[in-house]
């Protein structure tokens, strides 16, 4: 297959995830702010992102099985349309019961990324596989960098306006993968294996992705804070660095971490981007300067765009094809299952102890997740193909 054959095959899924995340990246900074006007306290803004990821945690391993069954059109669609009425609730609730229930209809009904790295795995061969998952990552890059700057700028106008914005860009989305997204010619099976089966596929994969997202999150929650503590930063200077960190995210993703792979393999590759993480996280837990800190989120966005899709080609590989959907879903799962937790710990480590807490915490959670990784290479083989 031709260079532009690949991409012209894996173009309609990119445009799709673009295109979602794009929706998700204009929510997700404009949520704070919109449940304040219903008198919102931090706990309970906190909280409408758990509602967001704990219906994921059960219900993403049941969509991508679905999805292994039926097809990964059909559930994309699911998605996308649950999407838009949780969107809709959003821009038009009378209260913030309405905002929790359209979060819990989004997180519950979407297993989107999913469904669309499993699309990729199945269009793929196994050579060119971290290239599609890196092409697929840089698309949903863009998405975050250019909502939030969609979300921030409509949001003059009132929160309704960005709102209604993303209800027609999940509506849209539909409809281009209704007509344009076609769904992969490969075997479709009854036969189902026990999730633990699936699980123990690629387990070492499972943890050491579980771990490093902890830190991530952590991370997440508490930037904003910590440079605003350490170095009088405000929203601006964390939106145009963050910006920053999604253009090098993009450009690894979609143009260097195939060639990377090829040359060194995904396992050193992954393995590379995990000790990058690393040592992003070990300079934000004793910061010594303005640079330093900037370096860190350098580091951060290198180490993601290695190891994110480095290791969920590597799942695919120690995975039977027809239970592509699976496996990947029970990444998105475990993902929601540390979001949760790695808010609650950074949080409360930022609060209770210090402001490096949570970078040092992460930095353990880091180098034990790289522990896992690496020592599980010479022990785990594809299975045989069917």
């Amino acid at each position: 297959m031709s260079v532009r054959a690949f991409y012209s095959n894996l173009f309609p899924a990119a445009i799709a995830a673009f295109i979602d995340f794009v929706g998700i990246g204009i929510v997700i900074p404009i949520s704070p702010f919109y449940a304040q006007k219903f008198g919102a306290t931090p706990l309970e803004i906190a909280l409408l992102f758990t509602a967001y990821s704990a219906p994921q945690v059960i219900l993403s391993p049941l969509w991508g099985r679905l999805s292994d069954r039926f097809g990964r059109k059909p559930f994309l669609l699911i998605g996308l349309g649950g999407e838009f009425v949780s969107y809709i609730l959003l821009a038009f609730a009378p209260s913030l019961v309405y905002l929790y229930i359209s979060r819990v209809i989004s997180g519950g009904l979407s297993a989107n990324f999913a469904v669309i790295q499993s699309y990729v795995a199945d269009v793929t061969t196994e050579e060119r596989r971290v290239r599609g998952l890196g092409f697929i990552g840089a698309s949903v890059g863009l998405g975050f960098i250019v909502g939030p700057a969609i979300g921030g700028t409509l949001s003059v106008y009132g929160y309704r306006t960005p709102l209604l914005l993303t209800a027609f860009l999940a509506l849209a989305n539909l409809g281009l993968v209704w007509f344009i997204l076609k769904e992969p010619a490969v075997r479709r099976t009854s036969v189902r294996r026990p999730l633990r089966e699936v699980f123990g596929y690629a387990k070492p994969i499972y943890v050491s992705g579980g771990l490093v997202n902890l830190a991530f999150v952590g991370l997440q929650v508490t930037l904003a804070l910590y440079v605003q503590a350490l170095y009088g930063w405000g929203a601006f200077n964390v939106g145009v660095i963050l910006a920053a960190v999604g253009v090098i995210e993009a450009a690894i993703q979609g143009g260097v971490v195939h060639k990377l792979a090829a040359k060194l393999g995904e396992w050193v590759t992954a393995s590379v981007g995990i000790g990058l993480l690393g040592a992003c996280f070990f300079a934000l837990s004793i910061p010594l300067t303005v640079y330093v800190i900037i370096l860190a989120l350098v580091l951060l966005g290198v180490g993601l765009s290695l190891a994110q899709p480095s290791a969920n080609s590597i799942i695919t590989k120690l995975t039977p094809p027809d239970e592509y959907g699976s496996a990947l879903s029970l990444v998105q799962s475990i993902t929601s299952l540390t979001n949760i937790v790695g808010q609650v710990i950074g949080g409360g480590l930022f609060q209770y102890v210090s402001v490096e807490a949570p970078y040092i915490f992460g930095l353990v959670a880091i180098v034990s997740g790289l522990l896992v990784f690496t020592t599980a290479q010479s022990r785990y083989k594809p299975p045989l193909k069917p």
